[in-house]
């Protein structure tokens, strides 16, 4: 591993001697001292990196307050004791008129040396109510309907942007801004940890009464048909089963149940395994999303001695 870190800043020098055009330079080297990076490690690496999900999120409709950003940072140095602290910020609004607010500071006494990773790191931990409020918004819970608005429509509909600058022992500063090379949000090992997103993900409850109506069904693979939803009619013993009158372009009738969710991960649904009249068994899964209206199935077919597996995808017509 420390082989790695050597080969690393020689990249950087290499970098620095060959390339004429300052603008090119992927690191910005003219200003940031002796290749001096804060790198992303642990859990959040693993879930943005290797999992292609974000390091956390927040949904504002069923905030309680608790909601944390975690991540775990590596100083790569060629002389780790350079760094003096780490200033975090958030980025207030968009465009032209943004700016930053400083989140916290996180001095270099904070930074452990141990066996976890070969070189100094922290565990940062930033409250998403303290976020919001630094940013200007109401960040009472629940989240007032403006406070909602202006992360799910507003200036932080594409996530609020995390930023860490690095403040050295000699006065200097590594700042997020000099971090613009693609290629290190490529590399496991030199994901930097100075540039940062907070998705904030949008949810409407569950709501029975909008799923009856004709639907367009795409099978992948397959066909494309129309289904007509209607809700089963007795509401007292299955208040969320539908069914489709068009099973599999069959023309045949198979039900599905909703799970009423409690926020945007718990939007299912179950296909009952069952016998159709046409003598076929279905059964399956699926997810819905209540605030676009979609439908998407996880469905199995047995028919004629044959087994289908297919995505069963409806949008309304």
């Amino acid at each position: 591993m420390k082989k790695t870190y050597i080969l690393f800043l020689v990249a950087l020098f290499a970098i620095v001697v060959s390339c004429r055009d300052e603008s090119l330079d992927p690191l910005q080297f003219e200003k940031i001292k002796k290749g001096s990076l804060l790198v992303l490690r642990g859990e959040a690496l693993n879930s943005i990196y290797f999992n292609g999900a974000p390091i956390a999120s927040v949904v504002p409709l069923v905030a309680d307050g608790t909601e944390t950003f975690d991540f775990d940072a590596e100083f790569l140095a060629e002389d780790p004791t350079t760094l003096a602290s780490v200033d975090v910020y958030a980025q207030k609004g968009t465009g032209a008129g943004s700016s930053r607010v400083l989140l916290k500071n996180v001095p270099f006494s904070e930074f452990k040396t141990d066996d976890t990773y070969p070189r100094p790191w922290v565990s940062i931990s930033l409250l998403f109510t303290d976020i919001i409020g630094k940013l200007g918004l109401d960040n009472t819970i629940p989240l007032p309907q403006a406070t909602q608005d202006a992360l799910l429509e507003g200036d932080y509909k594409f996530g609020i942007n995390i930023e860490c600058d690095l403040n050295l022992t000699d006065g200097t500063q590594v700042l997020a801004a000099d971090i613009v090379s693609q290629g290190l949000f490529g590399s496991d090992q030199f994901y930097p940890a100075m540039r940062l997103n907070y998705p904030m993900i949008g949810y409407c409850p569950y709501d029975p009464t909008v799923w009856p109506g004709v639907w367009l069904s795409v099978e992948a693979p397959g066909t494309t048909e129309d289904n007509v939803i209607t809700r089963d009619p007795d509401l007292t013993n299955f208040p969320n089963r539908f069914h489709l009158d068009n099973w599999w372009g069959d023309g045949v009738d198979v039900y599905i149940d909703f799970n009423p969710s409690t926020d945007p991960y718990t939007q299912t649904i179950d296909i009952p395994t069952q016998t159709t009249t046409e003598d076929g068994v279905a059964s399956g899964t699926g997810v819905y999303d209540q605030c676009t209206e979609t439908i998407t199935l996880q469905a199995r077919y047995v028919i004629g001695g044959n087994t289908y597996d297919f995505i069963y995808s409806l949008s309304r017509k």
